[in-house]
């Protein structure tokens, strides 16, 4: 039988190290994700206030630059999700961060005013005068 010149079978060694590359950036993005569901579900949640102060935008993705007091320390970070697009420069949102580890947070659809402003460690609950009225 003739084989091609480009045939490659599993004993290639470039083949072994591709796979093992492989195989390390999918164990890596798949431990990201179990330790982000972890801390998701196990860490207890402060309620802080997230500003979306600058458009962001690189080569692939369009969001906005958010920051956040979280523990002590501002946090920035840049939000890609489809709700952060629609969001306009300078708004001011409840949102929230787990004290397990403060990078992750989330933000939800109660906007803030300019006179509020979140503590150090932020709330253990939303405050009564963020929630809204029913």
């Amino acid at each position: 039988m003739i084989k091609p010149n480009n045939y490659n079978d599993w004993t290639d060694p470039h083949t072994k190290v591709a796979l093992g590359l492989f195989f390390v950036f999918l164990s890596i993005a798949f431990g990201y994700g179990v330790y982000k569901s972890y801390i998701a579900s196990t860490s207890e949640l402060r309620y802080t206030v997230i500003v979306f102060y600058e458009k962001y935008s690189d080569s692939k993705t369009n969001g906005m630059k958010v920051s956040y007091m979280a523990e002590g320390k501002m946090r920035f970070d840049n939000c890609l999700t489809m709700a952060c697009k629609k969001i306009k420069i300078g708004e001011r949102r409840l949102g929230y961060f787990y004290v397990d580890d403060p990078a992750f947070y989330g933000f939800l659809e109660i906007i803030v005013p300019d006179s509020v402003e979140a503590p150090k460690n932020g709330w253990k609950e939303i405050p009564e005068f963020l929630k809204p009225k029913k």
